[in-house]
């Protein structure tokens, strides 16, 4: 599984710093040279005190009576990523960085050190698998939903 998300990642980084080649003959190249389109992330900026918790799957929870999945055990993954306190991430978003629910989004109901359970109007977790990362951050699932802040 690293391997796969390191190779993603480099292809990515490859992509988004070179552009996409363009092959054919030197008239062809000049010809579409005003169709070569750049691609990669967009100019955004993130804000540097949103919190974020990244981990891998470790282990599927166990599926209730219809045999829906609501939890998984996770281990932190990358640079200043240690385990969280109990409920920190608590009503924070999980986005899926890899496998078969790859993009989709759940927002997180309870967590442990080690556990983590999303909120089940999310739907299961149900084509999660062990090794797939994701990502955990300070944020709303849905914007509507979240507090407003005060004095804003």
């Amino acid at each position: 599984m690293q391997f796969r998300f390191a190779v993603a990642a480099a292809l990515a980084t490859t992509v988004a710093c070179t552009g996409i080649a363009v092959a054919g003959t030197e008239r062809d190249r000049s010809a579409s040279a005003s169709k070569l389109r750049r691609v990669g992330h967009d100019n955004i900026v993130v804000d540097p005190s949103l919190r974020r918790y990244t981990g891998m799957v470790t282990v599927l929870g166990d599926p209730d009576p219809e045999g829906r999945i609501y939890s998984f055990q996770a281990k932190p993954v990358g640079p200043g990523s240690a385990p969280p306190a109990s409920n920190e991430l608590r009503s924070w978003r999980l986005t899926v960085l890899a496998g078969k629910r790859f993009g989709n989004v759940f927002e997180v109901a309870g967590n442990t050190g080690s556990e983590i359970t999303v909120a089940a109007r999310d739907g299961p977790l149900n084509g999660l698998a062990v090794s797939d990362v994701f990502i955990i951050e300070e944020i709303a699932k849905d914007p509507q939903q979240a507090a407003p802040q005060a004095g804003i």
